[in-house]
């Protein structure tokens, strides 16, 4: 089951990796200040780049421009600038947090991500675990938006909420109140509100060009389908010769998928989480080993009946075809929660409660008009009780409520 399990697995990640991100229409401005239309490589970044790959109209050549001869590139309402700022690189991590309540700056030429347009712009510079957020206004310099975590002492930290100072003296209007100062936090959601809530205020007008269009994060499907399943009967079962398995049924299961979608790489990833009723019920005779007293010994039956809520929880990977088809590939681990299922043996007069483990599945798919999907999904063998173990590939068809 361990060798299934990772050839699951490894078939579905090496699948992913080869998996394209197109090229969109974009553009370029040079350090001498020309404009060139182009095809970008559009990988949605969750860490800012220091480099584009990217397409001419006239040829299929794939051309690098780096952050030492861009100074601006745009491409699906992403924009990102070079500028160079003053930047504190100082950890969060408890383990590594610094004793000095003042940002370290350290100057660097770096792609800062357009947030915020206007008057008052906001930036972003992620990598890794560090985010910090910039601004300026007009023309001005731009300029870090301080916050930091420091260490007071070996059981105390406190926080430095400059940023909150710098809002209040730099960014502030007739319709911005100090409490809205103090409940801005330093995250993008916070930080973003506040800055378009000031141009707002300063141009009734105002309308954020940066404003990407709002995706779905949070999706619920219900998910019907055929299960095509089977128990095997280990070959040395005790007392029995010739051994053969329950057989393959096809069996009806229903599931209902939370999906959760990552907002970066283009929404391209997400985690799912889909409960599932399955049932498995069959009937086989077996031919108990042979004896002196008994030489030729009368079949007996055996019967399993096997309900369960399978419970997976895994990632998905979308492949965009077009903008309303994309493939996807997703990979899971599956714990299982068995319900009045038993195996009942004739020789021993007895039922035995099922006790499922935990196996993985992987599956292909194709979703149509973020509704209508259809996948299919093959799971490792899973054992449900002394060596029995259940397989399935299931057909599964999928209908997004929201």
């Amino acid at each position: 089951m361990k060798k299934q399990s990772l050839l699951i697995l490894l078939t579905i990640l090496s699948f992913t990796g080869y998996a394209q991100i197109k090229f969109e229409s974009g553009y370029f401005i040079d350090n001498t200040g020309a404009k060139t239309l182009c095809l970008i490589k559009n990988k949605g970044w969750k860490d800012n780049p220091n480099q584009i790959e990217y397409k001419l109209a006239d040829t299929t050549k794939i051309l690098i421009g780096t952050i030492r001869n861009i100074q601006e590139f745009g491409v699906d309402n992403l924009k990102y600038i070079k500028a160079t700022v003053d930047i504190d690189r100082s950890s969060q991590d408890l383990n590594q947090l610094s004793e000095n309540k003042n940002p370290q700056f350290n100057e660097e030429e770096l792609f800062l991500k357009l947030l915020i347009d206007g008057e008052a712009k906001l930036y972003m510079y992620e990598e890794g675990n560090l985010k910090r957020y910039f601004y300026n206004i007009t023309n001005a310099d731009i300029k870090q938006l301080v916050y930091k975590i420091y260490k007071v002492s070996t059981t105390k930290i406190d926080k430095n909420n400059h940023y909150r100072q710098q809002l209040w003296t730099n960014l502030s209007c007739e319709s911005i109140s100090e409490n809205n100062v103090k409940k801005t936090s330093y995250n993008k959601s916070s930080l973003t509100k506040y800055f378009i809530k000031y141009n707002s205020c300063k141009d009734p007008n105002y309308e954020n060009s940066q404003q990407r269009e709002k995706r779905d994060l949070f999706n619920l499907s219900i998910k019907p389908g055929v299960n095509f399943s089977s128990v095997s009967i280990p070959s040395d079962f005790l007392g029995y010769d010739n051994t053969n398995d329950f057989g393959g049924k096809s069996n009806f299961r229903l599931g209902v998928e939370v999906e959760f979608v990552l907002p970066f790489n283009k929404n391209k990833w997400s985690v799912f989480v889909e409960p599932t009723f399955q049932n498995y019920q069959s009937d086989i005779q077996l031919t108990p080993k042979s004896i002196v007293q008994n030489p030729n010994p009368d079949p007996e039956l055996a019967s399993i009946n096997y309900k369960s809520i399978e419970l997976p929880i895994g990632l998905r990977y979308f492949m965009f075809i077009s903008d309303t088809s994309k493939l996807f590939v997703n990979a899971a681990f599956v714990t299982d929660f068995a319900f009045d299922s038993d195996l009942y043996l004739e020789r021993t007069n007895q039922a035995e409660e099922l006790k499922p483990g935990t196996n993985v599945i992987g599956g292909l798919g194709f979703k149509y008009n973020d509704k209508y999907s259809i996948e299919g999904r093959l799971a490792s063998g899973r054992e449900i009780s002394n060596a029995f173990e259940y397989t399935s590939f299931s057909l599964i068809f999928g209908y997004t409520l929201f």
